[in-house]
């Protein structure tokens, strides 16, 4: 199923490194924060805001900002098999195997998820074929 509407994606190889380094000195009845992946599209490219550190089976929070002046498609492998939640504009949509999602220029799109499989999860617009990326996961176990 793809979801229309106002979400879009942009391109040029993007890695996003999934580090488990665990927390140091957090006690262990503490939960795992979640994960948050800031990607800006911009002159058609996903531009990663900031280092992420992540692991499997720790909720993912993925921002899609589009800064260009057209519509991005987002579609992936890590969107296949779990469970996501994308919210925006006041639109939410949830469901397992979603195709995809498309950002309109000017729109955030907020993707809530858990990556379950370390390894790498492709993505990319499906509008604009040249533009693509990937999330690496990497569980690391712990110290």
């Amino acid at each position: 199923m793809k979801v229309f509407g106002l979400f879009c994606l942009v391109s040029t190889a993007l890695l996003v490194l999934g580090l488990s380094t665990g927390p140091v000195s957090s006690p262990p009845a503490m939960a795992q924060e979640e994960t948050r992946i800031d990607l800006t599209i911009r002159d058609s490219m996903f531009v990663l805001e900031r280092p992420v550190a992540s692991q499997p089976g720790i909720p993912t929070v993925i921002i899609l900002r589009n800064q260009d002046i057209v519509r991005h498609g987002f579609t992936s492998t890590i969107l296949q098999g779990v469970l996501v939640r994308a919210e925006g504009e006041g639109i939410a949509a949830y469901g397992r195997n979603l195709d995809g999602f498309y950002v309109d220029p000017g729109k955030t799109l907020i993707l809530r998820l858990t990556i379950d499989e370390s390894g790498r999860h492709s993505f990319r617009c499906d509008l604009h074929p040249g533009m693509k990326g990937e999330v690496l996961v990497i569980d690391l176990g712990t110290a």
